[in-house]
């Protein structure tokens, strides 16, 4: 009996591993994306005023991805233009601030739904974005050394969305993803926002946000 019951054990154990053998699939593939990182900064309080200083970031990159059917693993490349955009409550507007050069690691999320030649994924992850490069609109590196831009200007993120694979042939595929994401400060903006309280004075960073798009070539084994 007992010999029964374990042949029966290890008979679903093998049936089971054989189905997901079956579904389990892992691919690999590269892309270019688009990345427009909104509303990181600085706002102030005082009185019954608001003043702010926040940052546009928008980044175009490429990007490197494996995917293993329930997660994506991503690495990205991105050449960002930094805007400022300000309102002191005496005059507002919107000036070039320079550049920055980063790269990013995130993990997503996925559960795919085979619609035939088309497979549907909704997203859910997070991302470290990585500035080891930021210039002033004159070219200047701001700050001049690599482990204090890191230090002060990397972002962790959050990111959910959907995306779309379209098959061509034998394995090869269409990735297009659309994410939402959102950024909290990293330490420049937190350390800006400590300078700029004081008494009657209350000054807090803000969350970035905005749209992540991706658009690729992958493989399918």
């Amino acid at each position: 009996m007992k010999k029964c019951s374990l042949i029966l054990i290890l008979l679903i154990l093998f049936i089971s591993m054989g189905a997901f053998a079956q579904t389990f699939s892992m691919s690999i593939g590269v892309g270019g994306l688009f990345d427009w990182n909104l509303n990181s900064g600085v706002e102030i309080k005082t009185g019954g005023a608001t003043a702010y200083d926040k940052i546009h970031n928008m980044s175009f990159g490429g990007f490197l991805f494996f995917d293993a059917t329930y997660a994506e693993i991503s690495a990205c490349f991105g050449y960002g233009l930094i805007a400022n955009v300000y309102d002191n409550g005496v005059s507002k507007g919107r000036v070039q601030a320079g550049s920055l050069m980063q790269v990013s690691a995130g993990i997503l999320l996925k559960y795919p739904l085979d619609l035939g030649r088309i497979t549907f994924f909704p997203l859910l992850g997070a991302e470290y974005n990585m500035v080891f490069v930021s210039k002033d609109k004159d070219g200047n590196k701001v700050p001049d050394n690599v482990s204090d831009t890191l230090k002060n200007f990397s972002q962790f993120g959050l990111l959910g969305g959907a995306g779309i694979d379209i098959f061509l042939k034998k394995g090869l595929f269409l990735r297009v993803e659309t994410l939402y994401q959102i950024r909290f400060a990293g330490k420049a903006t937190r350390d800006a926002a400590d300078a700029a309280a004081g008494p009657g004075i209350s000054a807090y960073s803000t969350l970035g946000m905005g749209p992540l798009v991706k658009v690729g070539v992958g493989y399918k084994f």
